[in-house]
């Protein structure tokens, strides 16, 4: 039997405590002794220690019921006299999400429409449908630790409490978990009339009902346009399996206390999948121990890494939040489903992108690798890799698209989805043109990955020394030699700031990101056995970098003005952090200083969080804290902190790019922590953030350890608290003139604003 078995059967046992409609038949209730279930807790709290890839000394779950992690309103948002959709929570599993109560399901992948009108392809919702009773009393509540919605409704007669979510057991699930409770005595029936809601049909999917009976419903469907006939041959398939809702309602016998249903939907590209985790939610398991294992596995998630506040428990609120949007949108840290190809974070995450001008249409951006990737990368490194693997399955795209503008290697594409090829909307032709620093931003991601992990079998099996080589010989290629200024330059191109169109030349974050990413090659070339021509070499070390002498200042580009100019966001600060571009203090500070003032008020959120970490570097605290506050205290809407792009109006919703610039500020700003290929650096300054009196960082995962950082306003702690047995090296530390090695229970102590570093003890290329 398989370690998640043997799981579920005790759950089954610990689990059984009232009575199940699935919603045509009925458990009995099932008496378990005291001492099964004392045996019971005991097995499942030995099977959920064996089953981590760590070996632990310490785990520190989040508290389920921490109002941390609980997001609580009586009244749902509104727009006029409908549901404002915008500001709804989401659920998701990174195969499956939907913005509750929305019309809309997506998946992964699916998308419709040729090239540039290419976006998700929506599919009707099975889970929007409404109790259609006058409640005494009301409240929604997503808790985030759980991944679970709860809407609860009472009257007089009964409590209603449905609990949404998208399963981490089998993702290809979304399950609606309803509970009624009778509030007064026994002996009369009671009936929950529902306001069904059923589509069958999509502006985006040919659906047919293929089946149609009591137990389940089948949809059977193709997306209406393929992407890109060079790319993909044929349209999307997806099949829809859902639990009909009884047109009667929902029922308490006169002789029941408390009655269970269970609503389930299995949405997938393949139609064996969908129909298998169907009959296993259906089928196979109850109810509660549906809900159960899906609950665990969040709770293992967040097991694995987060971040603890005290005194402040709305700072706390705000990091729980951010991650949990971001964790929705990519797989699951454990699941029973096989493995599938990831196809991207969005800006506006999994669950919006259902047309052209909403969201982006859910296509990936830079936002991906520089924005929402690093909090990922730092507690979570497999979905780090699970990210970089979209751009590597696509990467016949990518060499098309250098091949296209006459260059060599792989280019990747300024906005992507299915197929790689560039989906930019015709409205934007200088984007697609010219923006191409996202394949120097994909290539710093896998740089910090090989910085975090060592990983040497990604590099020769999975193709990521490919991605590393690829990506340098598109520099190589780009690069340009001017006799003049007896330096490379990299000419037409667009800077992250979108404002400076229509191109520039020598953008100083393009060209940083181009000589880390043959830099990056040249480092793996002892493991990869890619040997670096000079002529790259060249390139790296000898870029033109514009830059003002009398000002001590980068210039944005060639010929930037800096009295007279606007920029849209977070440029030139970018090369302090994350690139960590070799500079003085000084014109570190020049930079954050000139820059701020020229940023548009109405930019997007995440650019003050970069600005916030610049200034933590330097040590001044109030405008830190300042830039900090700003970085999000006017894009997370309540109740349930869905950020948003724009503080003025709304802009793109469930914009998890403004999250992961947040969790930046707080995790490399506040926390002090700093990666690159040789080490990691621990440097947290003396001052914390808002109210906190502690930041405590779970799980910060380094070369197979695990990692624990908890810093005060005087010392830090930094303790070794688990180990890989599959990857894990010998560290050593270094501390001023205190050096050392670092095993497992280790726990060091010194005083903040002093500098630790650890290191494998071995190079990864001697």
């Amino acid at each position: 039997m398989s370690m998640d078995s043997d799981r579920e059967s005790l759950h089954q046992l610990l689990f059984t405590n009232n009575s199940y409609v699935n919603p045509y038949y009925e458990h009995k209730n099932t008496n378990i002794k005291l001492r099964l279930i004392i045996v019971s807790i005991i097995m499942l709290f030995f099977l959920l220690l064996s089953s981590t890839a760590y070996i632990l000394v310490q785990t520190a779950p989040i508290d389920q019921t921490d109002s941390t992690v609980t997001f609580t309103t009586d009244k749902l948002p509104s727009n006029g006299s409908a549901l404002d959709y915008r500001i709804l929570p989401y659920i998701g599993n990174g195969h499956l999400a939907t913005v509750v109560f929305s019309d809309f399901i997506y998946m992964n992948g699916l998308y419709n429409g040729d090239n540039g009108t290419s976006h998700r392809a929506r599919i009707p919702s099975t889970l929007n449908w409404q109790f259609n009773i006058d409640p005494s009393s009301s409240t929604y509540t997503l808790n985030v630790s759980s991944g679970v919605f709860m809407e609860t409704l009472e009257n007089d007669e009964i409590r209603i409490e449905r609990r949404l979510f998208a399963s981490q057991e089998y993702t290809e699930l979304l399950i609606a978990h309803v509970v009624l409770t009778r509030l007064q005595s026994k002996g009369k029936k009671i009936r929950v009339p529902i306001d069904v809601n059923e589509q069958v049909t999509s502006v985006d999917i040919d659906f047919t009902v293929a089946n149609r009976n009591k137990q389940h419903v089948l949809l059977s469907g193709k997306t209406r346009q393929v992407e890109n006939n060079q790319f993909q041959e044929e349209p999307l398939s997806v099949f829809v399996y859902y639990t009909p809702l009884p047109a009667e309602g929902l029922e308490l016998n006169g002789d029941e206390t408390t009655r269970t249903y269970l609503f389930v939907t299995s949405i997938d590209e393949k139609k064996s999948r969908a129909k298998n985790s169907f009959d296993y939610a259906t089928q196979r398991r109850r109810p509660d121990v549906i809900l159960s294992s899906h609950i665990t596995r969040w709770n293992d998630v967040w097991s694995n890494g987060h971040i603890g506040v005290d005194g402040d428990d709305e700072l706390q609120r705000q990091i729980n939040s951010a991650f949990y949007y971001t964790l929705s949108s990519l797989p699951p840290l454990s699941t029973r489903s096989e493995h599938k190809q990831f196809y991207g974070l969005s800006p506006g995450s999994l669950s919006r992108g259902g047309s052209l001008g909403e969201d982006y249409g859910g296509h990936s951006f830079w936002d991906t690798e520089t924005w929402m990737y690093p909090p990922v990368l730092i507690f979570y490194p497999t979905l780090a890799k699970e990210i970089l693997s979209y751009r590597i399955a696509l990467r016949d795209s990518a060499i098309d698209n250098a091949h296209l503008f006459g260059y060599e290697g792989w280019r990747f594409p300024w906005e992507s989805a299915r197929t790689g090829v560039d989906v930019t909307s015709d409205c934007c032709p200088e984007v697609r043109l010219y923006q191409m620093h996202i394949t120097g931003d994909i290539a710093f991601a896998a740089r910090q990955y090989i910085a975090a992990t060592g990983n040497r079998d990604w590099l020769l099996n999975e193709l990521g020394g490919e991605l590393i080589y690829e990506t340098a010989r598109f520099w190589g290629s780009r690069a340009v030699y001017n006799n003049e200024k007896k330096q490379y330059e990299i000419l037409t191109v667009l800077p992250p700031d979108e404002d400076a169109q229509p191109y520039k030349n020598n953008s100083v974050f393009t060209n940083a990101v181009a000589s880390l990413s043959i830099r990056l090659a040249d480092h793996v070339s002892c493991i990869t056995n890619k040997k670096i021509p000079q002529n790259w070499l060249d390139i790296a070390s000898n870029l033109h970098f514009p830059f003002d002498n009398t000002t001590q200042n980068h210039l944005e580009y060639e010929d930037f003005d800096l009295k007279n100019s606007t920029i849209k966001q977070a440029d030139v600060v970018l090369l302090g952090f994350p690139l960590m571009w070799p500079m003085t203090d000084q014109v570190r500070r020049n930079d954050l200083l000139a820059y701020e003032p020229l940023t548009r008020a109405d930019g997007p959120a995440m650019t003050w969080s970069m600005h916030s970490i610049g200034f933590i570097e330097l040590g001044d605290f109030d405008k830190a804290q300042q830039l900090f506050e700003r970085s999000y205290q006017t894009y997370v809407r309540p109740p349930f902190n869905v950020w948003t792009e724009a503080q003025s109006g709304v802009g793109a919703v469930n914009f998890i790019t403004g999250a992961g610039g947040f969790l930046q500020s707080v995790i490399f700003g506040y926390g002090g922590i700093r990666l690159t290929l040789d080490q990691i650096e621990f440097k947290p300054r003396g001052h914390l953030p808002n109210q906190a009196k502690k930041l405590i960082f779970h799980g910060i995962k380094y070369q197979g350890y695990a990692l624990d950082l908890t810093m005060g306003d005087k010392m830090y702690e930094v303790v070794v608290s688990a180990k890989e047995n599959r990857r894990a090296v010998s560290l050593a530390y270094e501390h001023d003139k205190e050096q050392g090695s670092l095993k497992l229970g280790d726990h060091l102590t010194f005083p903040i604003d002093t500098r630790l570093i650890i290191r494998r003890s071995e190079a990864l290329c001697p």
